[in-house]
C-alpha cells in the first residue's frame, strides 16, 4: 500500500530527526523514498533561485545513507510561490502513496507544533499522510531537535467512528496489522452523548477485532468520551502508543477537501507520529 513514499524536506533543524525515522519505513512497505524541497520563490526569494544546484546537491547527500539502508532514493527540487500546492503536486506526477512530513517548520519555538508549509499540506492532501512527530532538545532551543518515530508499529491506536468515511483509514490499519505488534480500536462519544443507536458501530468494532486477530495482531478496543481529539491524544500517550492511525474526515465532514476537526487537532497535540489518511 505504501510503496514510494515523498519526503518533504526544508532545511530546518528537523531535517535530520526526519531523514533517521526514514528507513523504519521499510516495515511500512515502503520501497522508493523521494526526497523533495520546495524553493519558495518571491521578491524576499529570489537569491535561492540562483542556489538550485546546491539543493539538488543537498539533497543527494541526504540520499546517500538512505540508500545504504537498502531503500531507492529520487530527489526533486521544485520551485513555486505556494510550497504545500507544490508537495502534492509532486505527489501526484511521481505517484506517491505516502506523504511524510515533520511536525514542525523552521520556527522551532516551544509551543508551535506545525509549521505554515506542514499544515497546507495537512488541509489539502489526498494522499496518506504521516506526521513525523519532531521534539526540541531542550527547551526553547532552535539548533537541535530529536524524532519520536522509534517503531512506530509497535502499539497502532487506530481512533475510528465507524463511519463509511474512515474505511480507507481502516483498510490502511489492515494492512500495517500484520507487521504491528499491538493494534487498538479507539471511539469517542462526544459530550452530552448516548450509547444509544451506536449497535452498528459496536458491531463494527468488534469485526475490525477479528480480522485484526486473524491477521495476527493483538487487537483490542475501548470507547471514550469527551472531545475526540483530546481523548485520543490522552489515551495514545497513557497506553504509550507508537502511532496514531486516523481517517481524514468523519461522519459530519462537508463534501470538501477540508479536513476534519479531529485530524487536525491531532497533528498538533498528539505528541507522537500520526498516520492521517483521506
Amino acid at each position: 500500500m505504501f510503496e514510494k513514499a515523498l519526503v518533504a524536506l526544508d532545511l530546518s533543524p528537523a531535517e535530520q530527526p526526519i531523514l533517521a525515522c526514514l528507513p523504519a519505513l521499510r516495515q511500512w512497505g515502503v520501497r522508493h523514498l523521494l526526497l523533495t524541497h520546495v524553493i519558495e520563490f518571491g521578491y524576499t526569494h529570489s537569491g535561492a533561485l540562483a542556489h538550485r544546484q546546491d539543493y539538488v546537491d543537498w539533497l543527494e547527500k541526504c540520499a546517500e545513507p538512505l540508500r545504504a539502508a537498502g531503500l531507492n532514493v529520487e530527489v526533486e527540487v521544485r520551485t513555486s510561490g505556494v510550497p504545500a500546492d507544490e508537495i502534492l503536486a509532486v505527489a501526484a506526477q511521481r505517484d506517491a502513496s505516502l506523504i511524510v512530513i515533520g511536525s514542525r517548520g523552521q520556527n522551532l519555538l516551544s509551543k508551535l507544533f506545525l509549521g505554515s508549509v506542514a499544515r497546507d499540506v495537512i488541509r489539502k492532501t489526498t494522499v496518506p499522510l504521516l506526521l513525523e512527530w519532531i521534539e526540541p532538545s531542550a527547551a526553547a532551543t532552535q539548533v537541535r531537535c530529536e524524532a519520536v518515530c522509534t517503531d512506530t508499529l509497535r502499539h497502532i491506536l487506530f481512533a475510528t467512528d465507524f463511519s463509511q468515511h474512515a474505511a480507507a483509514a481502516e483498510k490502511a490499519v489492515l494492512e500495517l496489522a500484520p507487521r504491528a505488534q499491538q493494534v487498538e480500536c479507539v471511539h469517542v462519544l462526544a459530550p452530552g452523548g448516548t450509547t444509544s443507536g451506536t449497535s452498528a458501530q459496536a458491531a463494527a468494532q468488534v469485526d475490525m477485532a477479528k480480522q485484526l486477530e486473524a491477521l495476527g495482531s493483538k487487537a483490542t478496543s475501548r470507547l471514550l468520551h469527551g472531545k475526540a481529539s483530546n481523548e485520543i491524544a490522552r489515551y495514545a500517550q497513557a497506553r504509550d502508543a507508537s502511532l496514531i492511525v486516523v481517517g481524514k474526515h468523519g461522519q459530519n465532514w462537508a463534501a470538501s477537501r477540508l479536513i476534519g476537526s479531529t485530524a487536525a487537532s491531532l497533528c498538533e497535540i498528539a505528541g507522537r507520529p500520526v498516520l492521517m489518511v483521506p
